[in-house]
């Protein structure tokens, strides 16, 4: 992804986002963890750390949906003393998390999150990355 584009879906994470009370920052990422876009309100290292969390916990949210059998995974909600973290799909292989403060109210987050995801739709979308075998039998990533 070029950083035109990323910088052009950090600007509609702000707009969608940056006036909803209590969102602190937000990351788009693929699935597999990378960081494509994030709001001004988060340096990028700090993007790059919050895109590799929280892929993790979608990762360990649909293992325990394969375990329980409950159909798939929508969304996470991360409850702390200080705030909350809400992830969701985001288009084809891609993740939107968002941080607020304790502030925040998770259902109005969650619903303008909702709306950034339809209104970009598979524009957000990232193929997934493909393994291929090396000679020794090893995948590459």
């Amino acid at each position: 992804m070029t950083t035109e584009t990323r910088s052009n879906l950090g600007w509609l994470l702000d707009e969608h986002l940056g006036s909803v009370p209590g969102v602190l920052s937000a990351v788009l990422l693929s699935g597999d963890g990378l960081l494509m876009a994030r709001t001004q309100s988060i340096g990028q290292d700090d993007a790059e750390k919050l895109a590799a969390i929280s892929s993790t916990l979608r990762i360990t949210a649909k293992v325990w949906d394969e375990e329980t059998g409950r159909g798939g995974v929508r969304a996470l909600l991360v409850e702390s003393a200080s705030g909350f973290g809400l992830t969701t799909a985001a288009g084809t292989n891609s993740v939107l998390s968002v941080v607020t403060g304790s502030e925040a109210d998770p259902g109005l987050v969650s619903q303008e999150m909702e709306r950034l995801v339809v209104r970009l739709g598979e524009h957000l979308g990232t193929a997934e990355r493909a393994r291929s075998l090396q000679p020794d039998g090893d995948s590459a990533a």
